[in-house]
């Protein structure tokens, strides 16, 4: 019971709190699930996969494979293609130097890309484009490229943005436009080092030899179209498969349908009919020089003419059903 304060000690304590008069040490206590956020970065939460942006990188991997491939007259592949998120920072560190980073605009959306082709990859498909069989070795650190090269090099990019462009017309209407190219990463800055960057690495394969090429996207200049980013993926009218297309006609014109001439309709009654017998005339609601309707699976088309052709009753198509329209 000694160590229990009474009233007085117990403001005394208090005041010289309060004064300064006695120290206190900092709580160590952290309190989980509490993180602490600097207001002065501007680091972004992106949730979850954006499948639109998958399936258009997928579509960008197979354009540009297919570009490449008949530019350099050789086997290409694209064996993987990797989404990260990433800040801009980590990006331009996991650079390799030298490489060809080629900086362009994403009309209409704001901001810049990059495009970066590793030097293996630019040093092989000079080789390939000269004739080459691109199986030979080289150092690239060094030296910079060639005007030669940076011509050969700027005529991929010109590539790649084609294929790019196609590939995110489904998503937005996004226009690739170069800019200019740099060699170290030390000089490009399109974006604050902490902020959010999407990178987008093609691991392409060129006559068993594996080289690299990225993409970096920053997260604040695709913001204002992320909720079509995140949303499933739907293709345009226009990008149909027009192969499918093809063949779906095909089999469409394949198919067989029964057509029939009506000669006329009567309408009779229950009695009437009961009480028909042979030789009965029947009046239908057509005069015998008319034309008749001739019908696909039971819906009026054309009108035509009854008549015998090689033996046999035919119906000579005259012109289209003039009350189709009006009846469907």
């Amino acid at each position: 019971m000694q160590d229990i304060l009474s009233q007085d000690e117990v403001d005394a304590l208090l005041r010289g709190i309060t004064e300064g008069d006695v120290e206190t040490e900092a709580s160590t206590t952290e309190v989980s699930g509490v993180k602490a956020y600097d207001f002065t970065g501007q680091e972004k939460i992106v949730r979850g996969k954006m499948p639109s942006l998958d399936i258009a990188n997928e579509r960008l991997a197979r354009g540009f494979r297919i570009s490449l491939a008949g530019a350099i007259r050789r086997s290409v592949d694209i064996t993987n293609v990797i989404v990260n998120i990433t800040k801009f920072y980590d990006f331009m560190r996991s650079v390799p130097f030298p490489s060809s980073i080629n900086i362009f605009r994403m009309e209409p959306l704001r901001g810049f890309g990059l495009l970066v082709f590793d030097a293996q990859l630019i040093f092989s498909l000079i080789e390939y484009f000269f004739g080459g069989t691109g199986k030979g070795h080289y150092k690239p650190e060094g030296r910079e490229f060639t005007q030669i090269e940076q011509k050969i090099i700027h005529k991929v990019v010109l590539m790649f943005f084609k294929d790019m462009e196609e590939a995110w017309k489904p998503v937005f209407p996004l226009v690739p436009t170069y800019v200019r190219s740099e060699m170290n990463p030390q000089f490009v800055t399109i974006v604050t080092p902490v902020d959010v960057v999407i990178k987008v690495e093609f691991v392409l394969e060129i006559e068993a030899k594996q080289c690299k090429a990225f993409l970096c996207i920053p997260y604040g200049s695709v913001e204002p179209i992320k909720e079509k980013l995140y949303s499933a993926f739907s293709a345009d009218r226009d990008d149909l498969d027009t192969k499918w297309v093809e063949r779906l006609k095909g089999a469409l014109r394949g198919t067989e349908v029964t057509i029939t001439g009506e000669l006329g309709k009567a309408y009779l009654s229950v009695d009437r009919v009961l009480n028909l017998q042979k030789s009965d005339i029947i009046l239908l609601n057509k005069r015998a020089d008319d034309d008749v309707d001739i019908l696909v699976e039971g819906m009026p088309k054309f009108t035509g003419q009854m008549g015998i052709y090689k033996g046999s009753y035919a119906l000579k198509v005259r012109k289209e059903y003039e009350e189709r329209a009006g009846n469907s």
